[in-house]
């Protein structure tokens, strides 16, 4: 059993505190961790394991704590910074140590741990009543935000927050994790995010409230669409008291919450959000080749945290589109001017979260500079706007006071501060010469003390007539006049006697012991100086908090709409109209993400054109890699990138406004939640039919794909009817079910991918063309995947006669009836099983597990009774040959 000295006993204690964190323990230059944290540390960081009093120990250096604590944060750690209070060998008995922070993934505000263009949000999760109420936060921006929603509709809308937010830490009201299980897949099996279960009685309604009143300075939530009841009061109060936990700082740059709901945004499900790669791509999840990656011409990290959100957030509001639009067209029309916001935002750093640090009195030297230096790059941008004739949303001149107070801190600012000033407050090398006279006369001590002694010995030399008066200096008197015996008469009366030696005696004098303090004190008091007038010129800019927020937007903003001017320029793109017309028509449309990475020139164009009160659905056929899957995505991304305000990839564009967009194209098995292809392809579609409405646009491809021939077939003809009928939104609904071409309906046009077939060998036009097609191209697409020569002409035996026995039923499939609106067979047809037995004897055959000799023995029988039925004579027929015989 590890021994208990005093130190490992005040440890103990402390961690006790901090169960959940890994404990760095200040001892002198080391942070050290013990037992169960140096056991796990070491491991995670390839640290030696050392122990101390029989308890396993690791430790790292103090001035190079930060890259390992950044490493733990990543790996979803909490870490606890217990520093040392009172130092070595002052005071009584062990040295005072205390947490004075507990550094959190989602609550930590230092550029060293996070990521400098992705937002670092912290979520909270509760119910109250029949809703849930959902808040998220970034410290480092000041972004709160909060909603709620139908706990019914928990399990969609979670998914979708989640995974447009991708927060680092969750807190969640523990009970939820039992009642509500799909939590468990939701929250607890992201491998990124931490998750902090906290018990319900802290979710409490009355304490939340407080919270937030105070936080504000409110004596009641009104002025953020809130009143005493409302839902997101719970999780939004929850957050503050855990980053007042942890941070262990006050919030003074927090001053809104932002209350959304749905009807504010365009709504964009999990899998859409995926199956679009909107800001990561499928395959590796990065950003390469997403549309984040075609748009991204940001200069400054708050510009790209902003274009990341727009992305993710596209509005629904006409009037605020069109202004976002006519700020883009005016930089695109103005090239020049384009250029020199870019090259000023170039130089600037991230101001929100400079704001954010010296609000939170965290601001070092170097983020001072910083901070001048970003005012510099506003006070640039502003006056290179003045002239420019903006949107009026985007003129600021009615801040122009805000302005005024801003400029006049970088001027203080530049006057202040060394241009590379140190990071630790107890390292001086803060202040640049001249700003403070005191500070001045210390650094010339410091720097010229033996010229100042000096001086002062000609002094006295000439006022005593000692010529050979000297200024020496030993460890035990300090610095002294040493006067030789023959000069003794000469001592003036306010010399003092220190030392009698062989040669004469040693003497001070007040000045001189002056002198020696003041040259001795001077890097001392130089260190405590700079740290008061550094201080005070950060608690001065901290005043100006709400200003700097709002200069930091600004240029975000500003960022932002360069960037999508920039894009448009670069990809010779166009301003869309927007309306509120359930209308979507765009010319010669381009995938924006595939186009980017051809050759210029070399992507095909296609139209899109629905319309709810006409041809609103469009039935899709055609073979593997033709192209459907790019059109139908690119229809998906023009209408986003339009609802984003950006320009898009077309010749013309008119986007009706849509509610929701949904993209169900291609699926994969689920491991984690223990679901097969056709489950997540039917949970998907699943959604769509609950949760899509007359103004969603709805992408679908492949639907029915995963399971039998008759089953898919069934489902795909029965989704597509509901889809017509009952939602009656905008879709694009691509299959290799050429049998769906056969539905008549007023509101579909069948369309199809161009094939050219030209001396035995087929080129894939990429071209969208009227009409449907009963060409799937397999075999050729297999050719050119390098299938052997003997199997392709094998399967072309095979496929010619199942073409032959294929043409035998058509005329059957025929009387298949579409269904009214109500869902039923239509009036005056009869259903499949009332109209034939053979019909529903066909209906019930599973074409994936019968064999090909069994299907033809089939055929041969139900061609028998089909002519017995027509009294007919019967004609003999043998047992049919084996498709597998030549």
């Amino acid at each position: 059993m590890a021994e208990s000295s005093p130190m490992i006993s005040q440890y103990r204690r402390i961690k006790k505190d901090y169960r959940e964190t890994v404990l760095f323990f200040r001892l002198g230059d080391f942070y050290e961790m013990f037992a169960e944290d140096a056991l796990e540390v070491s491991s995670l960081l390839n640290l030696t394991l050392t122990s101390r009093n029989g308890l396993p120990m690791c430790g790292v250096p103090y001035h190079a704590s930060r890259s390992y604590i950044a490493r733990l944060l990543k790996l979803g750690k909490k870490v606890a910074i217990c520093e040392q209070l009172t130092e070595p060998g002052k005071g009584k008995g062990i040295i005072e140590r205390q947490v004075i922070e507990v550094i959190t993934p989602g609550t930590t505000v230092d550029d060293d741990f996070l990521e400098k263009g992705s937002a670092n949000y912290l979520a909270a999760l509760a119910q109250y009543g029949d809703y849930f109420s959902f808040a998220y936060i970034d410290i480092s921006t000041a972004d709160f935000w909060a909603t709620s929603f139908p706990v019914e509709q928990g399990e969609e809308r979670l998914r979708r927050e989640i995974e447009r937010l991708q927060p680092r830490e969750m807190i969640i009201q523990e009970s939820l994790l039992e009642t509500h299980r799909y939590l468990q897949d939701s929250v607890l099996q992201r491998s990124a995010l931490v998750v902090n279960r906290w018990a319900d009685w802290l979710f409490d309604l009355d304490r939340s409230r407080e919270r937030l009143e105070q936080q504000f300075g409110t004596a009641n939530l009104k002025a953020f669409g809130l009143n005493d009841t409302s839902p997101e009061i719970v999780a939004a109060g929850v957050l503050l008291e855990y980053v007042d936990d942890t941070a262990r700082s006050v919030l003074p740059h927090l001053k809104q919450l932002h209350r959304y709901g749905d009807e504010e945004f365009v709504g964009i499900d999990e899998a859409s959000q995926k199956n679009l790669e909107l800001v990561r791509n499928l395959r590796d999840g990065d950003v390469h080749f997403s549309l984040l990656e075609v748009l991204d011409h940001t200069k400054t990290a708050m510009g790209r945290r902003l274009l990341y959100w727009r992305i993710l957030h596209p509005i629904r509001d006409v009037e605020t589109i069109e202004q976002r639009l006519s700020m883009v067209e005016t930089l695109y029309h103005r090239q020049e001017l384009l250029a020199k916001i870019r090259e000023i935002l170039s130089r600037s750093s991230d101001l929100e979260r400079l704001a954010s640090r010296l609000a939170m009195d965290k601001a070092h030297g170097k983020d001072m500079v910083a901070l001048r230096n970003s005012l510099a790059v506003f006070e640039d941008l502003s006056r290179l706007l003045d002239d420019c004739q903006l949107p009026s949303e985007y003129d600021d001149t009615p801040d122009s006071a805000m302005r005024q107070k801003l400029g006049e801190l970088k001027t203080e600012l530049e006057r202040a501060l060394l241009d590379d000033p140190s990071i630790l407050l107890t390292e001086g090398n803060l202040i640049r010469p001249g700003y403070s006279k005191e500070l001045d006369e210390l650094q010339s001590l410091k720097h010229n003390g033996r010229q100042l002694l000096e001086a002062y010995l000609e002094e006295e030399r000439r006022l005593t007539g000692i010529n050979t008066l000297k200024i020496k200096y030993n460890r035990l008197i300090g610095y002294y006049f040493e006067v030789t015996k023959s000069n003794l008469s000469l001592v003036p009366p306010h010399f003092i006697r220190r030392q009698g030696v062989v040669g004469g005696e040693r003497y001070t004098t007040d000045r001189l012991a002056a002198l020696e303090a003041d040259i001795n004190g001077a890097s001392d008091r130089i260190i405590e100086l700079e740290k008061k007038l550094f201080l005070e010129l950060r608690q001065r800019a901290k005043t100006l908090i709400s200003e700097l927020g709002a200069a930091g937007r600004r240029m975000a903003e500003i960022d932002v709409c360069q960037s999508l001017a920039r894009s448009a320029t670069v990809n010779g793109w166009i301003r869309p109209e927007v309306s509120y017309e359930q209308k979507l028509r765009i010319i010669e449309g381009r995938h924006p993400v595939v186009e980017a990475h051809l050759p210029r020139g070399e992507f095909i164009p296609n139209d899109t054109i629905l319309d709810t009160d006409g041809i609103a659905f469009a039935l899709i056929t055609g073979p593997n890699m033709a192209g459907k899957s790019t059109y139908l995505r690119q229809t998906a991304l023009i209408t986003l990138m339009a609802q984003m305000g950006s320009f898009v990839p077309a010749r013309e564009a008119h986007i009706g406004i849509v509610d929701r967009i949904f993209c169900r194209v291609g699926a994969s098995d689920n491991v984690a939640r223990g679901e097969s292809t056709f489950l997540v392809e039917m949970n998907e579609t699943a959604n769509i039919l609950h949760s899509a409405t007359t103004q969603s646009l709805v992408i679908m491809d492949e639907v029915g794909r995963g399971t039998g021939t008759n089953d898919g077939l069934s489902i795909a003809w029965a989704v597509c009817e509901e889809l017509l009928d009952h939602i009656r939104c905008r879709t694009l609904f691509a299959t290799h079910y050429h049998e769906l071409s056969r539905i008549e309906h007023p509101r579909l046009a069948n369309r199809s991918m161009e094939v050219l077939e030209q001396d035995g060998k087929i080129l894939f036009l990429r071209k969208l063309k009227e009409g449907a097609t009963e060409e799937s191209y397999g075999l050729f697409v297999a050719q050119l995947a390098g299938l052997p020569e003997r199997v392709l002409a094998r399967a072309s035996q095979i496929m010619d006669r199942l073409r032959r026995q294929e043409n035998e039923l058509k005329a059957q499939l025929a009387g298949i009836p579409t269904a009214s609106p109500a869902g039923e067979a239509s009036a005056g047809q009869a259903s499949p099983s009332q109209e034939s037995p053979i019909l529903k004897e066909l209906a019930n055959l599973d074409l994936d597990r019968i064999t090909p000799l069994e299907a033809l023995a089939r055929l041969y029988t139900w061609k028998e009774k089909l002519h017995s039925a027509s009294h007919k004579p019967k004609k003999q027929q043998p047992t049919g040959p084996s498709l597998f015989e030549e």
